[in-house]
């Protein structure tokens, strides 16, 4: 009887010790939010979507991204596998915002900056004939662009109300079958010498064309800079009457190629 007693007491205590903790009892872990992109990112006046890209450990149930800024002109927060936003363009001054996303108690923050309103003249369309090294008798190693730039895409002519910039440029590389001007810096040739690294002034030249067919602007440069990158051209010219054009291309050039020798 003693016996008995003592294992029906012993029941409970073994029940209490394979009994699991409660879910309250147990240490949960806080989310961890990663940003695997960059802390900051830049626009240009244009404004444009941004990209956030995160890696995220230990969801919460129920829990939702949010986000936090500083300034109107940041808008339109999509939250995903990324986290897309959008950026107004802008008619001031250089500005820069913060972005705090947060998930429950998880928060990253990002710098955006956007640039100040481009006052040049922006130039849409392009054309233009790559030259094989040989086809210019000046220079023979060297690989020749000649493109025409516009605000409308209609090369047939010269139209009113519209602006065009011929340029020249000269580089030390090429590509026949896929051709398109070198990234880098280009200068001014006033002795069109068709150096690598220079834009030849005899073809060069920035026009604007009134709603009348009047050339308002006319610069045949004397001095002047471009810069190329992807996709993108940006310079000024400046004539011998200290007269300045700032532009600005964005987009594809379709080029044809020509192997002839060039008449210069």
């Amino acid at each position: 009887m003693k016996r008995l007693l003592r294992i029906l007491v012993a029941l409970p205590l073994l029940f209490v010790a394979c009994e699991q903790p409660k879910e309250s009892e147990v240490e949960v872990q806080p989310p961890v939010l990663t940003l695997t992109s960059e802390s900051m990112l830049s626009f240009s006046d244009e404004g444009g979507v941004g990209i956030i890209e995160y890696t995220l450990e230990n969801k919460v149930e129920e829990a939702e991204f949010t986000a936090e800024k500083d300034a109107e002109w940041i808008s339109d927060f999509s939250f995903g596998e990324q986290i897309t936003f959008s950026v107004l363009p802008n008619d001031g001054a250089e500005r820069e915002a913060t972005i705090t996303i947060k998930y429950d108690v998880a928060s990253m923050e990002i710098t955006v900056k956007q640039e100040a309103v481009f006052e040049g003249y922006k130039l849409s369309y392009g054309i233009g004939t790559y030259y094989l090294p040989g086809a210019i008798e000046t220079a023979p190693e060297v690989h020749n662009y000649y493109v025409t730039l516009a605000t409308v895409n209609d090369f047939s002519t010269y139209l009113p109300d519209n602006s065009y910039l011929e340029l020249d440029f000269y580089a030390t590389t090429g590509d026949a079958e896929n051709p398109s001007i070198p990234v880098g810096e280009y200068t001014l040739d006033l002795s069109n010498s068709c150096a690598p690294g220079t834009v030849g002034c005899a073809y060069s030249r920035f026009m604007y064309f009134n709603a009348d067919y009047i050339p308002e602007i006319w610069i045949l440069p004397v001095d002047g800079k471009v810069v190329v990158t992807d996709k993108h051209i940006e310079g000024y010219l400046v004539d011998e009457y200290g007269d300045k054009v700032t532009f600005r291309f964005k987009g594809d050039i379709a080029l044809d190629v020509e192997s002839e020798i060039a008449e210069y």
